[in-house]
């Protein structure tokens, strides 16, 4: 999976058996972030943008909602909507009714500036963008969601890329601060299960889940011709689209987060979402997370009552491909098929060059091991945090020494053989050289190879 949004909430405190308690004077907060940038990646922001609009339908005020997205499609060239954003085709923009805050575009969306909003670290966000943090406290839930590019141990955002162990920091200090009752955390990115697998502890109050296993793909769905793109991620538009069905329906104040996750777990039927942390408090409410329902809902009004099948979603990391042989199809004239063709072909052989330079490096570590080569191609190793210094220093290094995987996502697919070589114990130095060995500057240059 590669760029990524994420959601933060905090809501008003929640006893087990019944919604949160306004005794407890608790608050609801949320930060909202999208991880990528690209008109590719639309369906990240879109993702956000529909959340943002949830909240807000709630009465969550702006000022406890943190959003963090590149904002380079509203407006972008490509798109035909310009100033809107779709989450379904034939759905509501999702970019208005009520206009997005924009609390951190561009290059503020960064890892750093995460890790800052999450820990209330106001000082460090001075005058970047809007300089909003959390500002929650005991009595408050927070709830969490990031949609981007993933892969083991690793989640995507535009220019950088944020490690399991930095997330996990973070929300051990939000823990230690005093920043919340309880957090919920929910995650789309491929592989977003090993972001949290054996690593979130049980005992921080926090409930987490994710797009799919520590193992696998996510999914992007809903295709449009008109603008030419995926709008939605499977998993993202499950849990919102549920959302807005139990308000139409009059049920959300009853809603449960363990309802709502098999709702998702049974509507999304490509990867397998799945569940960390302290799962007791999948017994809360989701109201208790993302807010009461306080607006009549107009989301997809004229929409059955009964959420339908999703039937065309395509591994998130095939999405390049998926949207070039769509538009290929799609094209009215010789030449603009040709020239489509002529980007196909590239992305093809770019990803088949990429294939070649990790065969390489594999090659070289192992002294043409067979065995080796295969268990470290074939096997998926568990992320654990003693290996993370030395899985840091290969993805740095690779994108450094070899090609660039802020602008070529492609390379996602292939970091868990990073990952494998560090939790088998090969030694860093090796692999390091065999960069240096076997990538040059024609893999330096390689751009868009998605």
């Amino acid at each position: 999976m590669w760029r990524a949004l994420l959601l933060v909430s905090v809501a008003l405190p929640a006893a087990l058996s019944s919604p949160l308690d306004v005794e407890d004077k608790g608050q609801v907060w949320a930060v909202l972030v999208a991880g990528s940038n690209t008109y590719d990646n639309y369906r990240h922001q879109a993702d956000i943008c529909h959340a943002y609009q949830i909240f807000h339908r709630h009465g969550v005020p702006d000022s406890n909602i943190i959003v963090m997205m590149y904002d380079d499609i509203a407006n972008n060239p490509d798109n035909p909507k310009k100033g809107k954003i779709f989450n379904k085709p034939g759905g509501p923009n999702v970019y208005g009714p009520k206009a997005v805050p924009k609390d951190y575009t561009g290059d503020a969306v960064t890892p750093k500036n995460f890790v800052h909003v999450l820990t209330g670290n106001h000082e460090a966000v001075k005058g970047v963008g809007s300089g909003k943090v959390l500002k929650s406290g005991p009595n408050d839930h927070v709830f969490v969601n990031f949609v981007d590019h993933g892969a083991p141990g690793l989640i995507g955002f535009p220019n950088d890329v944020m490690h399991a162990d930095d997330l996990i920091q973070a929300l051990k200090t939000m823990n230690k601060q005093k920043m919340y009752k309880k957090l919920v955390f929910y995650m789309e990115a491929c592989e977003s299960g090993s972001m949290f697998d054996k690593l979130l502890p049980k005992n921080i109050e926090i409930y987490a889940t994710t797009a799919a296993n520590p193992h696998e793909s996510s999914y992007a769905c809903y295709w449009s011709d008109e603008l030419s793109t995926y709008l939605g991620d499977e998993y993202s538009i499950s849990w919102m689209e549920d959302t807005d069905a139990e308000e139409k329906h009059k049920t959300f104040s009853s809603e449960t987060l363990l309802k709502q996750y098999n709702n998702v777990v049974n509507r999304v039927k490509d990867s397998h979402p799945s569940m960390y942390g302290e799962t007791i408090i999948d017994k809360d409410h989701v109201q208790d997370f993302l807010g009461k329902s306080k607006q009549k809902v107009t989301f997809y009004s004229e929409s059955s009552s009964e959420l339908e099948p999703i039937t065309d979603a395509v591994p998130s990391r095939d999405v390049a491909l998926h949207v070039l042989t769509k538009k290929i199809a799609l094209a009215e004239t010789a030449d603009q098929k040709e020239e489509l063709q002529k980007k196909k072909d590239y992305l093809i052989k770019g990803r088949k060059d990429v294939d070649q330079i990790f065969s390489r490096i594999l090659s070289h570590v192992t002294n043409l091991e067979i065995d080796e080569i295969k268990n470290i191609e074939t096997s998926r190793q568990e992320i654990n945090l003693e290996m993370m210094p030395c899985y840091k220093t290969l993805v740095k290094a690779f994108s450094e020494k070899c090609v660039n995987i802020h602008k070529n996502m492609y390379t996602f697919s292939h970091l868990y053989k990073l990952a494998n070589m560090c939790a088998l114990q090969y030694s860093s130095t090796d692999v390091l050289k065999a960069f240096s060995a076997e990538c040059g500057s024609l893999h330096q240059g390689m751009v868009n190879v998605n």
